[in-house]
């Protein structure tokens, strides 16, 4: 097998496990994006790169609009590409009163890996609002992802790892500091979205000797979706570390969640790692 970097150079499709877990599609309101309303579109590109999965969360998540209208959006999407598209629940702080009901719609929908939230233009929150918890019980009950744009309060990030041990949280755009946290913290993600230093992830990986804590985002389709796989080809760090963040941790996660038996794509991907699910 060629190594990731040499795919990327010859511009074929890898072919190794890539799962994208940041991604977005619907309208925004105040741009036009043609990928984040073109469903074939979006899939001619993942067939480009190799790209496996991207879990997708509502475009102009969660501070505008009906959101429920939003998240149609997303799972229309997923069920026309079951084994591609993994929605999460976009839900939103402008609206607490009606957020389990809203996950709960999503979930009787079908797959569904967890619930996104954002931070622009609503109420200021942490993990440990009032709010929140029903929603992470919920969560922690279908052991499910709980993905945000970033996460603010890190004392109560913490408390809310320990309480709900079967959530996983992941930090939507790169951080050192969640990484640190995720040593201690085995129910703790980084995501290396709109990491913006020349060899960031290669050089985390350096400083942290290991690269199971962190999962590749590239904020697709909004941004291009070799804007996540970029900077993990062409980082400074051996192969297997690379083929961890682009899809085998993702793929771990996935195995922890009761739907994952019925996705006919992770059957392929489950041979990287030797794992057996008859």
């Amino acid at each position: 097998m060629k190594t990731t970097r040499e795919y990327v150079c010859a511009g074929q499709p890898l072919e190794t496990p890539f799962i994208d877990v940041h991604g977005h599609f619907g309208p925004w309101p105040d741009t036009f994006i043609p990928h984040t309303v073109d469903q074939g579109r979006i899939i001619a590109e993942m067939d480009r790169y190799g790209c496996d999965m991207v879990w997708m969360s509502a475009s102009n998540p969660g501070y505008a609009g009906d959101l429920a209208a939003k998240n149609d959006c997303v799972f229309d999407f997923a069920a026309a590409y079951p084994e591609r598209i993994i929605p999460y629940c976009t839900l939103s702080s402008h609206d607490p009163q009606n957020n389990v009901k809203e996950l709960k719609r999503c979930l009787a929908r079908g797959p569904c890996i967890g619930v996104k939230m954002h931070r622009y233009s609503q109420p200021s929150y942490t993990m440990r609002s009032d709010f929140m918890q029903a929603i992470l019980e919920i969560l922690a009950e279908h052991r499910l992802v709980y993905l945000n744009h970033v996460f603010e309060n890190v004392i109560d990030l913490e408390w809310a790892c320990d309480k709900y041990a079967d959530v996983v949280f992941i930090a939507g755009h790169f951080n050192p500091g969640i990484n640190d946290l995720a040593l201690s913290h085995p129910n703790l993600r980084d995501c290396t979205c709109a990491a913006m230093h020349p060899d960031a992830i290669g050089a985390e990986v350096q400083r942290l000797k290991r690269s199971d804590t962190m999962l590749v985002g590239s904020d697709f389709s909004q941004v291009h979706l070799g804007f996540g796989l970029g900077m993990i080809a062409y980082g400074n760090m051996a192969e297997d570390d690379k083929r961890n963040i682009l899809g085998n941790n993702a793929l771990r996660l996935l195995e922890r969640i009761p739907w994952s038996d019925t996705s006919g794509v992770l059957a392929g991907m489950r041979e990287d790692l030797g794992i057996d699910r008859k």
